[in-house]
C-alpha cells in the first residue's frame, strides 16, 4: 500500500512556484532518496509531503486520506521529520530535545512513561550521542548538534520518516553509519524512510527507491540500477561522467569524467 502520495501538487513561496503539476508516489517500507542539483525543489517537495507546506494546488494523501483533512497530532503520530535547517530554544539540552521527540505521543492525560524513556535511550544509543545528554545544544559541533536531531526524529518511532539532507555537518564517517542505521532500521521495523541526498553514490548504495527532480518536476525514478545514469547525471546536474558497478554494493557509482 502506498502510505503516502502527491497527486498533481503544486508548491511554491510568496508569488513564485516550485513544484508544479508534480505527481509522486513514496513506496511504503522502501528507502528513497530524492536527488537533485541545488534549488530544483527537493527540499520544497519534502515541505510539502510533511505539511509543512501548503499546497497551491492538488493534495497529498496520508493512507489515503487528504492531509489538509488530518490534525496535526494525528500527522506526526505517523510521520517523523527532520527539516532542513531545524530550530530549537536556546540553552536546551541534549536530553530535552531528544525528548520532545515524544510529544506527539503525549496526550492530555497521558505522562511520561517508561515506554517514552525506552524510546529517548534507543534513539541516544542508535546515533551515539548518549554521552551528550546532560550539554546544551549550542555547546555542540555541527555534527554533534545534526545527530541529535536525528536522535529527536528516531525518539519519535513514527512508521514514516522524512529526512532534508540528514548528512549535512556529519564527516564521511558518520554520513555512512547514519545511512547504515537507517536501512537497519527499515529493514528491522519496515519504516518508510525519504531523505534529501547530495551524494548520488550514497543514495545508489543505501535506497532501494530514487527520485531525480529537476527544474521542479520528476524527471525519472526507480530503482538506482535504473536512474543513476551517466545520461541522466549530465541531465539533471550538468555533470560529464561515467557511471559503473561499486566495487563493494556493486550499485551504480559515479565517477566524473
Amino acid at each position: 500500500m502506498t502510505r503516502l502520495r502527491a497527486d498533481d501538487l503544486t508548491l511554491g513561496y510568496d508569488d513564485r512556484a516550485i513544484v508544479t503539476g508534480l505527481d509522486v508516489e513514496i513506496p511504503a517500507g522502501k528507502v528513497t532518496a530524492i536527488v537533485g542539483a541545488n534549488a530544483c525543489g527537493k527540499s520544497t517537495l519534502l515541505r510539502g509531503l510533511a505539511r509543512l507546506l501548503k499546497p497551491r494546488h492538488g493534495a497529498v494523501y496520508l493512507d489515503g486520506k487528504a492531509m489538509t483533512e488530518l490534525s496535526t497530532h494525528e500527522v506526526a503520530k505517523v510521520l517523523g521529520l527532520l527539516p532542513q535547517t531545524p530550530v530549537a530554544p536556546d540553552g536546551i539540552t541534549v536530553a530535552d530535545l531528544v525528548g520532545r521527540g515524544r510529544y506527539p505521543h503525549q496526550g492530555w492525560f497521558r505522562r511520561w512513561t517508561g515506554h517514552d524513556d525506552d524510546a529517548v535511550a534507543r534513539a541516544l544509543d542508535a546515533t551515539g550521542t548518549a554521552d551528550l545528554v546532560n550539554r546544551p545544544l549550542r555547546h555542540l559541533s555541527g555534527g554533534q548538534r545534526q545527530r541529535v536531531w536525528v536522535a529527536m526524529a528516531l525518539a519519535q518511532d513514527t512508521d514514516l520518516l522524512l529526512l532534508d539532507e540528514p548528512t549535512t555537518y556529519l564527516d564521511i564517517n558518520h554520513q555512512v553509519e547514519l545511512l547504515r542505521l537507517l536501512r537497519r532500521l527499515n529493514a528491522e521495523s519496515g519504516k518508510t524512510i525519504v531523505l534529501v541526498l547530495h551524494d548520488l553514490n550514497l543514495a545508489s548504495r543505501f535506497c532501494d527507491h530514487v527520485v531525480a527532480m529537476a527544474d521542479g518536476a520528476i524527471v525519472a525514478e526507480g530503482a538506482p540500477s535504473a536512474v543513476i545514469t551517466a545520461e541522466l547525471v549530465e541531465k539533471v546536474f550538468g555533470l560529464s561522467c561515467v557511471v559503473v558497478p561499486d566495487p563493494v554494493a556493486g550499485t551504480p557509482m559515479v565517477a566524473p569524467s
